[in-house]
């Protein structure tokens, strides 16, 4: 997902470079509405759920954001296109460029961005992330006294056996407060850094134990291993072995499990294929182990 993201900057940058151009090239201020109208159609297409297709949708609200969007970009085209005629005139150079070639380099810069990014796997992906920190800071207690079992979990060597850690963790979700225990894990493990492999590993080996059921005290366990697979190929590679038997045995289970949204969002193209295959069976198994209703509400 990084790799993507990384990506549509680069595609980007033509959308930015071409009124830049367009003033070191000597064009009239009369161009400066066909650059706007540019970045108004990048919006349209790259953020759709932000400009409705349907009038009905278009409320009060709406018609605001979208506005000042379109403002905003406006201000960007017109300093950008004034710095170019500005360095032009100080270097009493103007670039002998045609008038479509700003145009045109500009309007590249919309069917390159879809290209390598998913505006709509893009928003589910912000959406699930907040939902995600949402019902963190719901379940996390607001005594300001912090969990001695979290704490000893987190303060384990990062090569700690991963094993003794799944232990661990077991004994540490059949206490009180496990429910919430497991989100400020998960919330750790979310935004730490790429250290803790062997508490991110033991997380994932305790979620898809064969043991589990869907009587677990701790709610969320699979949940929680994905999350702690972030986005290491061998981590998620080990979750979908483990986690895919783990579902076909108990398909009680599947509500716990990481919605095919959620789990399609870690297909970087950068995993190995087989990474890859094993991601889109267990996508397709908690599909079919879902209730007929939450398949059609796309729970």
């Amino acid at each position: 997902m990084q790799r993507s993201k990384r990506l549509l900057m680069m595609a980007t940058l033509p959308l930015y470079l071409g009124p830049l151009l367009a003033g070191l090239s000597g064009m009239g201020w009369s161009a400066v509405p066909v650059f706007v109208a540019l970045m108004a159609l990048w919006l349209v297409v790259m953020r759709p759920h932000q400009w409705p297709r349907q009038i009905a949708l278009w409320t009060p609200p709406v018609m605001v954001a979208a506005a000042a969007q379109v403002a905003i970009n406006a201000v960007i085209v017109v300093v950008l296109f004034g710095v170019g005629r500005g360095l032009g005139g100080v270097a009493g150079f103007v670039l002998p460029l045609p008038y479509l070639v700003p145009v045109a380099l500009s309007f590249l810069s919309i069917p390159l961005s879809r290209m390598v990014w998913d505006p709509v796997k893009g928003h589910q992906m912000d959406q699930a992330l907040d939902q995600n920190h949402a019902v963190n800071r719901d379940m996390v207690p607001s005594a300001p006294d912090a969990d001695p079992m979290l704490a000893a979990l987190l303060d384990l060597p990062h090569d700690a056996d991963p094993v003794l850690i799944a232990d661990a963790i077991d004994a540490a979700m059949r206490a009180p407060g496990a429910a919430a225990r497991l989100s400020q894990l998960e919330d750790a493990l979310e935004h730490g850094a790429e250290a803790c492999l062997g508490l991110r590993e033991g997380l994932i080996l305790w979620a898809t134990d064969p043991a589990r059921t869907p009587d677990d005290p701790a709610i969320a366990g699979q949940l929680a291993g994905f999350v702690a697979a972030g986005f290491d190929a061998r981590l998620l590679a080990l979750f979908a072995h483990r986690a895919l038997p783990l579902l076909q045995a108990q398909p009680g289970l599947w509500s716990s499990y990481p919605d095919p949204a959620t789990i399609g969002l870690a297909l970087d193209p950068a995993l190995p294929v087989e990474v890859q295959a094993s991601l889109r069976a267990l996508a397709a198994a908690v599909e079919a182990a879902a209730l007929p209703e939450d398949r059609l509400s796309g729970a």
